[in-house]
């Protein structure tokens, strides 16, 4: 029965580096994106998040540092249950500025959500989306806290390039569907 468990141990913690490998590059390639339209990301920062016009560059430039160490953090082993963490509490921030929007009826914000420039009101999917990204990253911790996981190969690293490029495929897919009349968000 011990044998038994062990192969089915394996491949579970070999699921958890590659969903952290596939958070890894989402949280880069989101610091990089910020770096790479400030006018976007400032704006975002500013309109969506509230943070007033004069801090809000140095607000983005703390935003995409706090997503870049995340992600550093998730390809290393020994630090990958604090890249969880720190995903899971950036994810969460992020879930309650899209609620808070939407809760102040400002659902035609930019949340800076896409990385593509498809801008569709918030509403189910993006509270939907963010839950599943807290709840993956939280998962991603606890498991590498209790078993430390193994290091990132290099098919993980591809998986996760492709994971990243069907996440964009969603997002761009969900922004082409028109906002149905009664939705619950």
């Amino acid at each position: 029965m011990a044998g038994a468990a062990t192969p089915m141990l394996e491949i579970f913690q070999w699921l958890i580096v590659q969903l952290a490998a596939f958070q890894a590059v989402l949280l880069l390639a989101s610091a990089l994106h910020k770096m790479a339209r400030p006018d976007r990301a400032r704006t975002v920062v500013h309109d969506f998040a509230g943070v007033p016009s004069r801090i809000a560059v140095a607000a983005t430039v703390l935003i995409a540092a706090a997503e870049a160490l995340a992600g550093l953090l998730l390809w290393t082993q020994p630090y990958r249950a604090a890249g969880g963490a720190l995903a899971a509490l950036i994810w969460s921030a992020y879930l309650f500025l899209i609620l808070r929007a939407i809760a102040q009826g400002r659902r035609d914000v930019d949340c800076g959500c896409s990385f593509g420039a498809a801008l569709r009101p918030l509403g189910a999917y993006h509270v939907g989306r963010n839950m599943w990204l807290a709840g993956m990253a939280s998962l991603v911790a606890a498991v590498s806290a209790a078993s430390g996981g193994g290091p990132v190969l290099g098919s993980q690293i591809l998986a996760a390039i492709a994971l990243l490029a069907l996440y964009g495929a969603l997002d761009q897919a969900m922004a082409l569907t028109p906002p149905r009349t009664g939705e619950l968000l």
